[in-house]
């Protein structure tokens, strides 16, 4: 535990500030290393849960392979954006299943998977015009559908089964969700804003790091919700 404690914290003091520093000087390939690195560390986490005790079931192999295959979208998206977009729909496949193996699909999965597509329709019509590709927008909907039934299969668990095991994959569910809402607003709004500001004469320092900000925390939601399934299967292994 105090070795995750350590990684965990290295995630926000270490490696997210060289992510944005190295992405603010234009260094895109140190940049996307960068990225991937906080990924790595938790699917090692995840890894080691896995193949260090006997008694490791389905849900947690399935996370552990969700974990991975978020390493190579964390870095696909940088270079080529639907092939991470598909990635993380596939990754977010697995998340599902695994939650499911732990709180079966009944009535309040359902309901919450038709309020979850009912915000993700309101939030994306609100952003629809900024995303003319056909085939972005496709994509776009998928992701939001997959999204959706993550948080279907997670939200309702600890309700229903009780445990900290399905707490964590809830909070985790939760965090994917903030983190892809906020990053989609940021890259939106903050992309609009930064071209107005140039165009009057530069950036400014206040707003930007605001802006920073923002950005960071919407990255540090979506390692959390990593770090999160991670330890949905350590909980269970050294349970």
């Amino acid at each position: 535990m105090p070795y995750l404690i350590v990684g965990y914290v290295s995630i926000w003091l270490l490696w997210m500030p060289l992510r944005f520093t190295t992405r603010r000087k234009g260094n895109k390939n140190l940049s996307t290393v960068f990225k991937i690195i906080p990924t790595l560390l938790v699917a090692s986490v995840a890894g080691w849960a896995c193949l260090t005790y006997a008694n490791t079931d389905t849900t947690s192999w399935l996370l552990l392979v969700g974990i991975l295959i978020g390493v190579c979208a964390d870095a696909a998206l940088e270079y080529w954006m639907q092939l991470g977009g598909l990635l993380f729909i596939v990754a977010h496949c697995l998340f599902i299943v695994a939650l499911m193996l732990l709180c079966p699909p009944n009535g309040w999965f359902a309901l919450v998977l038709a309020v979850a597509l009912l915000f993700a329709v309101w939030f994306l019509g609100h952003y629809q015009a900024r995303f003319p590709d056909r085939k972005l927008r496709i994509g776009v909907t998928l992701y939001a559908v997959a999204l959706s039934a993550l948080l279907g299969s997670a939200l309702p668990a600890p309700f229903l089964v009780g445990g900290i095991r399905v707490l964590i994959g809830a909070i985790g569910a939760g965090l994917f969700a903030l983190s892809d809402a906020t990053l989609c607003r940021n890259s939106v709004e903050h992309r609009i804003a930064r071209d107005c500001e140039m165009a009057q004469g530069g950036l400014q320092p206040e707003t930007e790091r605001q802006r920073i900000i923002e950005e960071y925390l919407s990255l540090g939601c979506y390692y959390t919700a990593q770090v999160a399934f991670a330890i949905c299967c350590i909980v269970n292994l050294t349970a």
